[in-house]
């Protein structure tokens, strides 16, 4: 089962405009690795979210983790982390 992370859907924002974060892309890693590693779209955890997470419109994405630690990146649509 995934675990439930500290916020129930994650809401991302530009960091220079403070505009939603319009198809920005969520990277998940094993932590202090650069291994990719799953996040699921529900608490079930049995399906697993696309690689990486594509924010919708308003900056957000739903996004629960497994059972382990995770490095989580964040870049614009544009790849600019």
């Amino acid at each position: 089962m995934a675990e439930l992370c500290p916020v129930l859907r994650y809401y991302f924002r530009h960091p220079t405009t403070d505009l939603p974060l319009n198809g920005g892309k969520v990277y998940t890693y094993a932590a202090g690795t650069l291994t990719p590693l799953a996040t699921y779209t529900t608490q079930a955890g049995t399906v697993t979210n696309a690689t990486p997470v594509v924010l919708d419109a308003n900056g957000r994405a739903s996004i629960w983790f497994g059972e382990s630690f995770y490095r989580v990146i964040v870049k614009t649509s544009a790849g600019v982390t």
